[in-house]
């Protein structure tokens, strides 16, 4: 299969299905050019026109556009998620493609509901019921209600042999992960935890997980300490400590990492929390760069400010050579970005949440100062807006 430059294995055997029910070919495909039918609504989504129109350009070997972000990655020598897919094809249960067997689908990645207890910056109301007020006060159109996966309660479980939960938080709908374990055949079913680490497992689902044949838990941590609190807001650096100690004591059921995103706001402090995690909890710990809101993204950096940070990054590379992020960034750096565009949303968000950064990542907010703008007028505006959005929604 590493001899195929573009075909991947997921889209014989997976689907990726978000809470509101749409359906993507995998987590990382582009959605750009996802038709809207696809979605669990339609007669046969994993036979939908797409789905057999993109496996025959698979079959092909041709290139896919909503791949692009591995192969951007296998560019720079990066063990990708389709090199990944490839390695792990049978345990995912992603062998057609490979074993040139008819499509059946074996393997879910499943956003059970947007109910979450965080509004990380780069988040927003479709994933996070916590993001609602936020997004009222933005004049954001946001969801009815909590939006729970159909696929929940439509869904045939009893052929998987992969699970892959993600929310919102996954760990705020024990009940229905209950519910869904109870119809596999946990001895063959491996399942992949996406958490923020806010929450663990209570007895009844920790003793399903036990049963199955593997649970690979994914921690989502973004920094370390405050600079984590703030990226992901609502949660709290002791809890996340004692909720990663609780899995660490816990490995003989659970093949615990830690995933991370960087982003503008801690682009430079990548160290820091490798360090913490591989000398406290000797675990594999990967990053990848933020792909959204756009203004987060680490290329909308001033310049100069680039230019110092890839001298830094550089160094980071040399001793961090088993971490692929450092060459994603210095990649990211070279890209054109948006200072201006960077300052109107960092400064619409501080205001909205009345709080700042800058004393959770003193070193870079002193090489941005020199680029910071009076944004006093700005400021008034923006307290305006809030405030005739205020009253709008009081009315």
């Amino acid at each position: 299969m590493y001899d195929k430059k573009h075909a991947c294995v997921l889209p014989f055997n997976h689907m990726a299905i978000r809470p509101d029910g749409r359906i993507f070919p995998c987590c990382i495909f582009r959605w750009d050019d996802v038709p809207e039918d696809l979605n669990i609504f339609h007669k046969d989504p994993f036979n939908h026109p797409y789905f057999v129109k993109l496996r025959e350009k698979m079959l092909a070997d041709e290139y896919i556009s909503g791949c692009d972000y591995c192969y951007k990655q296998e560019e720079l020598n990066i063990f990708s998620m389709r090199h990944q897919s490839t390695k792990n094809a049978t345990r995912y249960g992603c062998t057609s493609l490979r074993d040139n067997k008819p499509s059946e689908l074996r393997y879910v990645d499943l956003s059970i509901s947007n109910t979450c207890n965080n509004k990380c910056r780069m988040c927003g109301p479709d994933l996070s019921t916590s993001w609602y007020s936020d997004a009222r006060k933005l004049g954001r159109d946001i969801p009815k209600g909590i939006v729970t996966n159909p696929f929940v309660e439509s869904g045939d479980f009893s052929k998987l042999t992969y699970l892959k939960l993600l929310g919102g938080e996954p760990l705020m709908e024990q009940k229905i992960i209950k519910k869904i374990l109870k119809q596999c055949k946990l001895k063959d079913l491996t399942v992949n935890l996406i958490t923020n680490t806010s929450l663990v497992p209570d007895e009844e689902l920790h003793d399903l997980f036990t049963k199955c044949k593997r649970v690979d838990v994914s921690l989502s941590v973004d920094s370390k300490g405050k600079l984590n609190e703030f990226l992901r807001s609502g949660s709290d650096w002791n809890t996340t400590v004692q909720n990663l100690n609780w899995f660490k004591e816990r490995e003989q059921y659970y093949k615990i990492y830690v995933h991370s995103i960087v982003s503008i706001y801690n682009c430079n402090r990548m160290p820091d929390l490798i360090d913490f995690i591989r000398f406290k909890y000797r675990i594999a710990q990967s990053y990848i760069l933020a792909d959204g809101p756009p203004y987060m993204m680490p290329r909308n950096l001033p310049e100069q400010v680039k230019q110092k940070l890839k001298i830094i990054i550089k160094k980071q590379l040399h001793e961090y050579k088993d971490y692929a992020i450092f060459k994603e960034m210095l990649r990211e750096l070279e890209k054109e970005g948006d200072w201006q565009n960077f300052l109107m949303y960092d400064n619409k968000m501080n205001i909205l949440r009345n709080e700042h950064w800058k004393d959770h990542n003193p070193k870079l907010y002193s090489m941005l100062k020199p680029y910071m703008q009076d944004l006093s007028e700005v400021n008034k505006d923006n307290e305006k807006y809030y405030a005739s959005l205020a009253r709008r929604n009081n009315d």
